[in-house]
């Protein structure tokens, strides 16, 4: 079966509502998705409603943002209704706005015509909706600054950059609790570069259930690797494709083919959670 375990949507950095990434995957041929929105599960009841009329399977998920700035922690199967989750979320987003006016602070002072007013104009405003770099990166593009979100990164808004301001997240163990208090199951995402057998181990014995292994930026080699550390420490490799929609860099909406060795680990996590 094909499916994709990484979608975002408009309630965190995606441009898409919930249901239109639903039928993109349901163009694309996919028959199981999670919704893995940063830091909230806002768009769940849309997504799994359009799911419920095409016959795709919609997942709640949540990817969170660690203090580590390339570690995130994708959670499947999370209950959308916990109430220590929602505490979690709310906190996690309150960090993320802390970040990003001090974001803009420093845009700012570098001379550049921004305002915070910009740039949660370029993100939703209703409750429980994530507001991150991109949605600065979507501001500058819009004031004409820059002209892609990659271009506002490389320029302006990753390390080292005048915009940079460092992650104010969880750390990844507290995003590991947060995601099995929920009833999910935690894995850590596009971990490109985190070869460091050690940690996976580390977080492995507090609480992780798998590797995102097959992502669209991973090469061969990469791929092979990190499925050799999930078969050392004992956990699930997993995939997706990180769908953000179109004027992203990350528009296309391909999953991968999962077998029912995948299905059998993340059955206890998804039963009765949809």
């Amino acid at each position: 079966m094909r499916i994709d375990l990484h979608t975002h949507s408009h309630y965190s950095d995606g441009t898409l509502s919930p249901a239109d990434v639903v039928r993109r995957a349901h163009e694309s041929g996919i028959k199981l998705m999670v919704l893995s929105d940063h830091d909230c599960v806002s768009g769940y009841a849309e997504a799994k409603a359009e799911g419920d009329r095409l016959g795709l399977t919609v997942l709640c998920g949540v990817e969170i943002n660690t203090r580590e700035d390339d570690t995130h922690v994708l959670g499947y199967g999370v209950r959308p209704d916990s109430q220590e989750l929602q505490r979690h979320l709310d906190e996690f987003r309150q960090r993320r706005e802390r970040r990003i006016r001090g974001v803009v602070e420093r845009l700012q002072a570098a001379q550049l015509d921004i305002r915070w007013e910009d740039v949660r104009s370029e993100s939703e405003k209703d409750r429980g909706q994530a507001v991150g770099r991109p949605h600065v990166a979507d501001a500058l593009r819009r004031k004409k600054i820059v002209r892609t979100r990659q271009e506002a990164f490389q320029k302006y808004l990753s390390k080292g950059k005048p915009g940079y301001v460092e992650a104010m997240g969880p750390t990844a163990e507290e995003a590991i609790a947060a995601i099995r208090a929920a009833g999910g199951l935690p894995v850590i995402a596009h971990p490109g570069s985190l070869f460091d057998a050690a940690d996976f181990k580390a977080w492995a014995d507090i609480g992780l259930g798998g590797i995102e292994v097959y992502y669209p930026t991973h090469t061969n080699p990469t791929t092979l690797e990190l499925s050799g550390i999930a078969k050392a420490t004992g956990l699930v490799t997993t995939g997706g494709s990180d769908f953000h929609g179109p004027g992203t860099g990350r528009d296309r909406l391909a999953g991968f083919e999962a077998g029912p060795e995948l299905f059998a680990i993340l059955e206890p996590h998804l039963v009765g959670k949809a």
